[in-house]
This record gives structure tokens, C-alpha cells and sequence, in this order.
């Protein structure tokens, strides 16, 4: 049965880090089908006349992802409405545009949970491989040995590529900017984080070639012996691959990556020391001088002042993670039991956020907090469950063994779980294709080293016997290899196909024929990966421009019902419904809004909405919402204000009492040909300055100008007399004011504003030469 188990496992290992971590559909994809594909091959009944041995967590390893495939299957809207009311209401405005209630998920997205139930199966499916494969000596030995040297060669490249092209990846792949890509990862907390997750397997290799020497020996033998005795050069060499792994974790600037591996280096230490290993206090002094040295020379500089960057000058913490977890407190609350369904968390988040940016948040950069978003406590407790039960059978194993190979590795699996579960309280390393994998297989290591043997006659592992029935893996491995074929590859040939509709603008002067093709092809999309809604929301939007209004609202209610909580989607849905559901619509409008990430945009189609239908104080109360969070939204205000033909109090009764809102709407009439009403909006933004944290001189300046553009000279000085009576300080004010009073040939007044000019400038060689001039008269 390990004759193509253990080599497709040994590849799994090897692809999943330098796949760019793993990240992208096609890389996951393999990853997961090689590991279904391995489960086959193993437990298939007619292959394997061997006993397995017992896996310790296996109730809870098969429960999560069980967990995972009931919150995907559909269940009835009454049964999910009291087991998970917030579920529930989040689909509750669309059942009622129904015909039938159908039934919904026990998730606010199907197709993030499939993924991630599918991503999560395969790393279960990893786990029980490497307890089974690792439970033999030389199966152990020869993978950990391989990690190793992965390990090390992944930090010399990172570190090459750091100095050489810290752009590109493999020297050839663009990043994105601002990305900290490092080694073959584009998000550097990542990359630090597989190496939290190795580092401890290096460390025990590094301990267990040291030489050993008899005590009676000299110094000048014991350094003979250091050199020539057997395994010395992979002490040295492993020695340096320490040095390097540390190094590129530095370089990486991750700072919870820096912290958990420093610490973790310190546990093992602590730990080894405890089991009173063979080490010597000479080797700890000689590690932490030799890392020292090495980031010495590479400069201490970047590291300092990433860490710097993470502290206000008071001495407070300066970190935009605090926001996201403040925020993620309600969230928690109302999906408490049962989460919003694994991976949604990007979805959900936005109906929560207070923090003022159209910013996508994927993740919670907190495993423990998204852990709890996505699973509730029902997913917390299972995932809990099983790293205990792992940590438990390791620390218990520790205290029995006496080899130090298999006491170094036990060491080193429970460092490594250490530090990942540290660094996950700053970060999502879990769900880093590559990383998630490693944590497995790092369980599994952890419970080979403590139970496998390596000097045996009968049995080779301490390890009971298995259950027969873990044979029956096999016929759950078939199903997920088959779904993620279809699911992974169908997103796939689902991408492609809508890629070919951007080859066309959409409008509605397109011929029949095209709209033909655009119908074909996104029915293909369709097809391909069903439950995205985007598909279907094109689809919409097709048949919206061929004003075709049923099949649109069919196909917007189709999109939304799959990702209902794509503001775009209920917003673009709620535009198509007849009179009489305008309750609905407008229910529809205001839950797109709350809930999409791009409020920016989607509070305009919301305000045209309520304007159109007169909903004045709710378009007045959104308007002032939306501003608030976002002051820039008044520069896309006036073309939606005024197209609609609404009289100046109306307008009045929306505007908020925001200076920059009525400036942008005086701006507006103006370039329109509306003096009168540009005259009036733009003089009364002055009656808000009160209200403004900071009196700015540009918000006298543009009526001002308004008005010498209108050669209204008088009116626009005084403009000028009130913005120095509110900016005294002002040059530029008592300078024109002074060229008014000049030009109108009052010399006493304009000699007054000079000379104030002066007490501000004395400097001023053109303010000067206009007083003397006057004075000279």
C-alpha cells in the first residue's frame, strides 16, 4: 500500500509550499486531489491487508468537516430560522419574492463553505495519511528529513530573492505592490508562518547530529572530534540552515512571525533542557550568537522600524487588526451557535464594520475570531477539541520516550503547534492553502514521533490498533475527489468563460446577435461554477438591457439567493420589482447597502432609488449616514440631486449641514449654468463652518472667486471681511482686501490692510512696495 501512498504523499509536501503557497484554485485544487487521490490508494480494501493504527483525534477530525457539510446542505427556512435566526433573516427579505419557500443553508454563501469544507476534508484526509505513513521508522525518518531540507532551501531562495528580485516571485511573477512577498509566498506573515511550522523540525535535526563527547576528553579532542566525528557536516550544514530560516523570518518584517518564532525557539530549548537531552549550553550560546550576527549584517534597521511602526508616540498601540476585532464582537454575538458559515467571513463583515474605507477585509487576521465567525462556538469546540487531543497524546509520549531522536521530533511538533497557534492571534495562517496543510501534517507528526518506533520486533508503533472500519476512508476520499474535480475545475472553465464576455461592452445598443453570444457564454459560466452569483447577476443584467424584466428580476433573485449578501446584487434586484413589492424593493435597497463593502457606490443607487420614489427624510437620513462615513461621497452628490428636478428645498431638506456637500453642489450649478443656485449653495456652506473641526481659508476662497468670476467685487469682499473675522491670521485675505480698497480708491482702508499683512509678513516685498506707494501719495 506505501509503494505510491508514501511517494504522492512526499510530492503533496514538496508542492504545497512552492505552489506559491498554495493559494490559487488551480494549486489548492491539486493539493486537494492529491491528497483524495492518496486516501484511495491507501484504504482501499483489496490493497491493504495491515492493521492501521489508532489516530488520536480522529471523533473530532471527522466531525469538522461534518460540521462543514451541514452548514452547505440545504435545510428548511423554519428549521434554519431556529437554529440560526441571523442566518436566517439574512435570506428572510428573499424567500418572500418566492413562489415557493425554498429551503437555505445553514451559511450565508454555499459556495465559500463547499470550498472550505472540501479544504479542511482534505487537510483531515492529510492528517490521518501522515499518522498512518509516519508510523513505520524509515517512512519517518526519510519524510521529516525531506521538510528539512525543503525548509532550508525555501529560506536560502527566500533570502536570494530578497537581494536579487524582491518583486517577483521566482524571479519571473509580478506581486502585488505593497505585498511583502518573500520566498515563493506574496504575503510575508505567511511565509514567516510556514516557517514557525518547520523551523522546530531543523532544530531537532541540528541537536540530534551534534557529536557527542566523552567529558574525560581534552578541549583539543573534543574540537577534533567536533569536526570528524560522524554526522558533523550535517551538524554544521543544519546549523547554518538554522541561521538562514531565522534570518529570512526577519527579513520578512512580520512581526507576530518574528515574536512566535523567537519564543518558539526558546520553548524548545526550555523543553529539551527539561528532558535533560544531550546539548550543552556552549551550542545555545553559539546559536543566538551566530542569528544575532547574521541579522547584524543584513541590518537590524527594517526589523526596529516595522516594529516601531506598531506604537503611537504616546505609547499606545497603533495596529488596524484592534479595529477589525472590535468590530468582529457583534458579529460574533448574533451567529454565536453555529457561525455564518466557514469562509464568509469577508461577506458578513461588511454589515458590521465601523471602519470608514471600502477596503475588502477577507479575513479577521485573527484565526481564533474567524474560527468563531465562520464555525460559532459548534466549530471553535470541534477544532479546539481536536488540537488538544493531539497536544495531549504528544506531551503524554514525551514523558515515556527515552530515544533522542523521537524525543527531539516530539519536542519540535509541539514547538511547532506553539508557535503557529501564537502567531494566529495576529494573522490567518490557517487559511494559507500550504500553512493549513503543514499544521496537519505538523498533528501528525507530532503523534508519529511520540508513538512510532524505532527499535521494534513485533509492533512498530506504541499506537493501538485502529478501527477496521477507518478501511471505509476510501469511500468518502471518492465522493471529495470527485468534488473537487468538478468543483475546483469548474471554477476554473466558469472564470474562462466570463472572461470572454469582458470582450464586449455591455449596453443596450448591442445587436441581437451579440446578445445571443453573451447569453451563450454565460450560461456556460453558469454551467460550469453554479452557485456564483456573479454569473447570474451578469445574466441579469443582460436581459435587463433587452428589457426583458422578468427573466432580469429571475436572474437577480437567482444571484442574490446565492450570495445574498452582495449589496449590488439585492440593490440591481430591488430596481426591477413592480409597484406593488415597493416595500420590498426598498427593504432590499437598504440591506444592499449595510451590507456591501462598496457602500461608496451603493448608497447613490439607494438615494436615486428613494428620490424617485419621494422618500425625501429616508434619502435625507441615508445621505447624512453615508457622508458620515465617508465625506468624499458629496463629490458624486449634485449630478444625482439635480438631474431628478427637485426645487432647491427639497434639496435643502436632504442636504446634510456638511460644508463640503453644499460647496460641491454650488460647484455643480455653476458648471451647469444655474448662477442663482450656485450663488446660493456656495455662499450658504459658510453657515456650516461652525460645525467643522478645522475652519479651512478654501471655503471663503470658492465663493469669492465665484464672485469676481461674476465681477461682483463687492459681495466678494465681504467674503473676505468674514473670512478674516473667522481667520484673522490669514495673509492672502488682507492682501486682496487691501487691492479691493486700492481699486475702489479708498487708500486709508487699503493702507490698514497692508500694514496688518506686514504685522503677519514682514518679509513681504510686494505687499511693500504697494504700501509705499500709497503712503507716498
Amino acid at each position: 500500500m506505501n509503494r505510491l501512498s508514501f511517494p504522492l504523499f512526499i510530492v503533496t509536501l514538496l508542492f504545497a509550499p512552492l505552489a506559491f503557497g498554495s493559494v490559487e484554485t488551480w494549486s489548492i485544487a491539486l493539493v486537494e486531489i492529491l491528497i483524495f487521490l492518496n486516501l484511495l490508494v491507501f484504504f482501499f480494501p483489496n490493497r491493504n491487508k495491515q492493521p492501521f493504527a489508532h489516530i488520536p483525534g480522529v471523533i473530532p477530525l471527522l466531525l469538522l468537516p461534518t460540521y462543514l457539510f451541514l452548514q452547505v446542505l440545504p435545510l428548511p427556512a423554519d428549521l434554519v430560522h431556529f437554529i440560526a435566526p441571523n442566518i436566517y433573516e439574512t435570506y428572510a427579505p428573499l424567500l418572500n419574492l418566492q413562489e415557493s419557500k425554498n429551503w437555505i443553508p445553514l451559511t450565508v454563501n454555499q459556495r465559500a463553505t463547499l470550498l472550505e469544507c472540501i479544504r479542511i476534508s482534505s487537510y483531515a484526509g492529510f492528517y490521518i495519511l501522515t499518522v498512518q505513513l509516519l508510523s513505520r521508522k524509515e517512512q519517518l525518518t526519510k519524510t521529516v528529513r525531506t521538510v528539512v531540507w525543503l525548509a532550508i532551501g525555501i529560506a536560502f531562495f527566500a533570502i536570494l530573492q530578497e537581494f536579487t528580485s524582491p518583486d517577483k516571485l521566482y524571479w519571473f511573477r509580478s506581486t502585488p505592490e505593497g505585498s511583502g512577498a518573500i520566498g515563493p509566498w506574496v504575503y510575508h506573515n505567511h511565509y514567516a508562518g510556514f516557517m514557525e511550522l518547520v523551523f522546530p523540525l531543523v532544530l531537532a535535526h541540528f541537536f540530534y547530529y551534534r557529536p557527542k563527547f566523552d567529558k574525560q576528553q581534552s578541549l583539543r579532542e573534543r574540537t577534533t572530534a567536533l569536526f570528524t566525528a560522524p554526522g558533523s557536516n550535517l551538524h554544521f550544514f543544519i546549523g547554518f540552515g538554522i541561521i538562514l530560516i531565522i534570518a529570512s523570518v526577519f527579513i520578512a518584517l512580520s512581526r507576530g512571525g518574528t515574536i512566535a518564532i523567537t519564543l518558539g525557539l526558546f520553548l524548545f530549548l526550555a523543553l529539551l533542557s527539561r528532558k535533560k537531552v544531550h546539548s550543552g549550553k556552549i551550542t545555545y550560546l553559539l546559536i543566538f550568537t551566530c542569528i544575532l550576527l547574521a541579522i547584524t549584517w543584513l541590518g537590524w534597521e527594517p526589523v526596529l522600524s516595522k516594529f516601531n511602526r506598531a506604537f503611537t508616540e504616546t505609547g499606545g498601540i497603533n495596529n488596524g487588526r484592534l479595529l477589525i476585532w472590535q468590530d468582529c464582537a457583534p458579529f460574533i454575538r448574533d451567529f454565536f451557535l453555529t457561525g455564518a458559515g466557514f469562509g464568509t467571513f469577508s461577506h458578513v463583515f461588511p454589515s458590521y464594520t465601523t471602519i470608514p474605507t471600502s477596503s475588502i477585509f477577507n479575513h479577521a487576521h485573527n484565526d481564533y475570531i474567524e474560527l468563531l465567525t465562520d464555525g460559532g462556538l459548534v466549530g471553535f469546540g470541534l477544532a479546539a477539541w481536536f488540537v488538544l487531543a493531539v497536544l495531549s497524546n504528544g506531551i503524554k509520549m514525551l514523558g515515556k520516550r527515552h530515544e533522542s531522536y523521537s524525543i527531539l521530533l516530539t519536542i519540535a511538533g509541539i514547538t511547532a503547534i506553539f508557535s503557529i497557534l501564537l502567531h494566529s492571534v495576529t494573522d490567518f495562517n490557517m487559511h494559507n492553502g500550504a500553512n493549513g496543510l503543514y499544521f496537519f501534517f505538523i498533528c501528525g507528526v507530532l503523534v508519529s514521533a511520540g508513538n512510532t518506533r524505532l527499535h521494534y520486533r513485533t509492533r512498530h508503533t506504541l499506537l493501538g490498533q485502529g478501527a477496521a472500519k477507518y478501511r471505509y476512508f476510501c469511500f468518502a476520499a471518492a465522493p471529495l475527489l470527485i468534488l473537487s474535480i468538478f468543483l475546483q475545475g469548474g471554477i476554473l472553465a466558469g472564470k474562462k468563460h466570463y472572461q470572454e464576455t469582458k470582450n464586449f461592452y455591455l449596453n443596450p445598443r448591442l445587436s441581437e446577435t451579440l446578445f445571443h453570444k453573451l447569453h451563450t457564454t454565460i450560461n456556460e459560466a453558469i454551467r460550469y461554477d453554479p452557485l456564483n452569483g456573479l454569473y447570474s447577476y451578469y445574466q441579469g443584467t443582460i436581459f435587463s438591457y433587452q428589457n426583458q424584466l422578468q427573466p432580469a428580476t429571475d436572474s437577480y433573485l437567482k444571484a442574490s439567493l446565492k450570495d445574498p449578501l452582495e449589496g449590488a446584487y439585492l440593490q440591481r434586484l430591488a430596481l426591477t420589482l413592480p409597484p406593488e413589492k415597493e416595500e420590498t424593493a426598498k427593504e432590499l435597497m437598504d440591506k444592499g447597502f449595510i451590507r456591501s463593502h462598496n457602500k461608496e457606490q451603493l448608497i447613490l443607487t439607494w438615494l436615486d432609488w428613494l428620490l424617485q420614489h419621494n422618500r425625501l427624510e429616508e434619502a435625507s437620513n441615508a445621505l447624512r449616514t453615508g457622508i458620515e462615513r465617508n465625506p468624499k461621497l458629496a463629490r458624486q452628490l449634485p449630478p444625482l440631486l439635480l438631474r431628478g428636478n427637485l426645487s432647491r428645498e427639497t434639496i435643502v431638506s436632504i442636504l446634510p449641514d456638511n460644508t463640503f456637500s453644499w460647496i460641491q453642489l454650488g460647484s455643480f450649478s455653476e458648471k451647469q449654468g444655474n448662477l442663482e443656485d450656485a450663488e446660493y449653495y456656495r455662499l450658504h456652506a459658510l453657515d456650516f463652518i461652525k460645525q467643522e473641526e478645522t475652519i479651512k481659508a478654501g471655503y471663503f476662497y470658492q465663493i469669492y472667486r465665484f464672485y469676481k468670476r461674476q465681477k461682483m467685487d463687492h459681495e466678494a469682499a465681504d467674503i473676505l471681511r468674514r473670512g478674516i473675522e473667522k481667520l484673522p491670521d490669514h495673509i492672502d485675505f488682507h492682501i486682496l482686501l487691501g487691492n479691493y480698497y486700492k481699486k475702489q480708491d479708498i487708500p486709508y482702508r487699503a493702507i490698514e490692510e497692508y500694514q496688518q499683512a506686514l504685522l503677519l509678513d514682514p518679509g513681504n516685498i510686494h505687499v511693500q512696495k504697494r504700501l509705499k506707494h500709497l503712503q507716498s501719495k
